[in-house]
């Protein structure tokens, strides 16, 4: 086949060398936009001082005592422990009332169907910061306020219409023959389901609850209407309160912020092998 002349093959190639440097440079500068706030929260945690604004990116001098300060001053050991129950006991809870709700829209036939999934789309769309004044008047109606169970409910509830639609997805591309020979041996659609279709499902089952734990732990709006006194606080509260209209603590903030992010991190990396395999097959139906 005629390449064109050396000339024409070398404009080419010149275009392919741009065109790559090109997309690369880019690439730089939008991973440099990234971690530049992180970089930028890091080292203002190891600076001498409580502001953020005057510290430099480069520390003169490092210092630990932001730290230190955080657990012998503050109460950060105890938002780590109520965020951790909140978050699990809220994905647990989500992925319990989930994964079986799923499950039966994938595979079962029954009346209202059809408009369960509908009201579920409908359901997705309306975020939960519209709701608060029905969240707050049911708890305080069922004396839930200032609880984990009471936040444990809540979470669990609000994530319902989208975790379904996840794990609906993945059941639905895993072949119902499976199951069938199942039936065929003598198994009951609970023994199908617990031994064949939900272990199939296990990387979808960790993408859940990677995400419904990851947005619990950033949560602060329902938090903040459930959950009172510092005692009682998560993280995300408990960062809140390190800032004030004339006594803010950024580096104290900044800190904390670098110690709470690091729980999310460890899951993340733990569970990103699911990830891709879970997201990308459940939206394919088999």
């Amino acid at each position: 086949m005629n390449q064109g002349t050396p000339v024409q093959r070398k404009r080419i190639r010149w275009r392919e060398l741009v065109g790559i440097s090109l997309s690369r440079l880019v690439l730089v500068v939008v991973c440099l936009l990234t971690i530049f706030p992180l970089l930028w929260v890091l080292t203002s945690s190891f600076n001498i001082g409580t502001s953020l604004y005057s510290s430099t990116l480069i520390p003169r001098k490092l210092t630990m005592a932001h730290y230190i300060n955080l657990f012998r001053k503050t109460s950060f050991a105890i938002w780590m422990k109520n965020s951790a129950i909140a978050c699990i006991g809220g994905s647990m809870l989500a992925l319990s009332l989930t994964v079986t709700m799923a499950y039966a829209f994938s595979r079962f036939h029954f009346w209202g169907r059809r408009y369960g999934l509908l009201a579920l789309i409908l359901i997705q769309m309306l975020p939960s910061a519209a709701i608060i004044v029905a969240i707050f008047r049911i708890l305080q109606a069922l004396h839930l306020l200032n609880t984990f169970l009471g936040l444990i409910l809540v979470y669990g509830g609000t994530t319902i219409p989208f975790n379904a639609w996840l794990m609906r997805g993945y059941f639905d591309s895993i072949p119902r023959e499976l199951e069938e020979s199942a039936y065929i041996d003598g198994a009951t659609q609970w023994q199908a389901f617990v031994r064949i279709a939900l272990p199939l499902a296990m990387p979808m089952v960790a993408v859940t609850f990677m995400f419904n734990l990851i947005s619990f732990y950033n949560d602060y709006i329902l938090a903040s209407i459930v959950l009172t006194g510092k005692q009682n606080y998560t993280v995300a509260l408990g960062l809140r309160s390190f800032q004030a209209p004339y006594a803010a603590n950024w580096s104290l903030f900044a800190a904390a912020s670098i110690l709470g992010s690091i729980p999310i991190a460890l899951i993340f990396y733990s569970l990103q092998r699911f990830l891709v395999e879970g997201l990308t097959k459940g939206a394919l139906k088999g």
